[in-house]
């Protein structure tokens, strides 16, 4: 956060400072130049929060980093625009400028921090109480992801033993099963920097009276599925127990925030389907040129509280593909897709008709996309 900081406010004082030079002498506005400068680096640290580039812990591809930054930092130049239309003296020559630079201070410190992290040899050793697959995974998954420096230096349960982890075949690890019988002292003795929490029913419950003890000595105590979803920004479904998804914050439901969701979602589906009424004509002409059937695809989809409706989309596979097999997934290759409509599902093209859905209140722009039938009877 201080490197983002420091990036931005350095970025603007250099620009600011560039065409200052180039004014006549006796003009100084190096205070406003702070200001504003200090102003943009608040701006971009809670763009990069809301994207979640302050999670360092997060194993994350080259691919899904440069996806974060170039959101974080494109919400951050929009705002900063915003923000900075109505100062006097805010010309575009200067608005770009700033963003230029900006981006590539902010671009160089950061691949190159993520740079440091991955050699940095800092070791955290981590210990799991319980014996269960939620456990197991995790061990596997930091011993595979090996950059962050945390390693599982073995489990906690009833009996000691041993525990022999998969890491691909035919490689195969063995790891400790520790049944102490104080859990503060075995922390001690092994330099545990993390515990995690798979399971209650593999352990004296004098363990997890103990866990207060440890909590004050410092060690953070996290349950696994929590750390997992945070490590792998997915959610294991291994063990997982019902309470874990009852108390999860994604069941906040605010009228306010879901009022102005709606609001959202009504102009930008309004919007968009104005502006993509050219591109739309263009699409539905080229689809019915190539082959026999519909323009539109409609298919029927439950949403929210089980509503069932009806979701269009511009056709995209032969004339009734799924009249034989039903509905499947799609898969690479799929020969029931049309070659217009392997072009318009590349640029998510056919898809513009769902605003359609949106506008009628049936969906979302940001949300769970709503299942075909069949679906829910496959994972009930």
């Amino acid at each position: 956060m201080l490197g983002d900081i420091v990036c931005t406010l350095g970025a603007s004082l250099v620009v600011r400072g560039i065409l200052d030079a180039a004014e006549p002498a006796g003009s100084n506005h190096w205070l406003d130049f702070l200001l504003h400068g200090m102003a943009m680096a608040l701006v971009v640290v809670i763009a990069f929060y809301y994207s979640d580039l302050y999670a360092i812990d997060q194993t994350l591809s080259v691919q899904e980093l440069m996806h974060r930054f170039v959101a974080g930092l494109g919400a951050a130049c929009i705002v900063i625009g915003v923000i900075s239309y109505p100062i006097p003296n805010f010309g575009k020559s200067i608005y770009v400028s700033e963003m230029l630079m900006m981006g590539i201070a902010l671009g160089i410190w950061r691949f190159g921090f993520m740079r440091v992290i991955k050699q940095a040899a800092i070791r955290a050793n981590v210990l799991i109480i319980g014996i269960r697959g939620i456990g197991k995974l995790i061990a596997e998954e930091l011993y595979l992801k090996r950059k962050l420096g945390m390693e599982v230096i073995g489990f906690v349960g009833t009996e000691a033993g041993l525990v022999t982890l998969s890491y691909g075949n035919p490689r195969k690890v063995e790891l400790p099963i520790f049944a102490p019988p104080s859990l503060a002292s075995l922390v001690v003795s092994r330099r545990v920097g993390r515990i995690l929490l798979s399971g209650t029913d593999d352990c004296s419950q004098s363990y997890f009276r103990e866990l207060v003890t440890v909590r004050a000595m410092g060690v953070p105590i996290e349950d696994c599925h929590s750390f997992y979803e945070r490590l792998v920004s997915k959610i294991a479904i291994t063990d997982l127990p019902p309470e874990w998804i009852a108390l999860s914050e994604g069941f906040r439901r605010d009228r306010i925030v879901l009022a102005a969701k709606r609001v959202i979602d009504v102009i930008v589906a309004f919007l968009g389907l104005l502006l993509g009424t050219p591109l739309a004509l263009m699409t539905a002409l080229v689809i019915k040129l190539e082959s026999s059937g519909p323009i539109f695809y409609r298919q029927e989809r439950i949403g929210q509280n089980e509503k069932h409706f009806t979701l269009f989309k511009f056709r995209s596979m032969a004339q009734d593909a799924e009249a034989k097999l039903g509905p499947v997934w799609a898969a690479e290759n799929d020969p029931r897709i049309t070659g217009v409509g392997a072009i318009i599902r590349k640029l998510r093209i056919d898809e513009i008709p769902q605003m359609i859905n949106v506008l009628k209140g049936e969906m979302s722009l940001v949300g769970p996309r709503p299942v075909v039938p069949f679906e829910i009877e496959q994972y009930l």
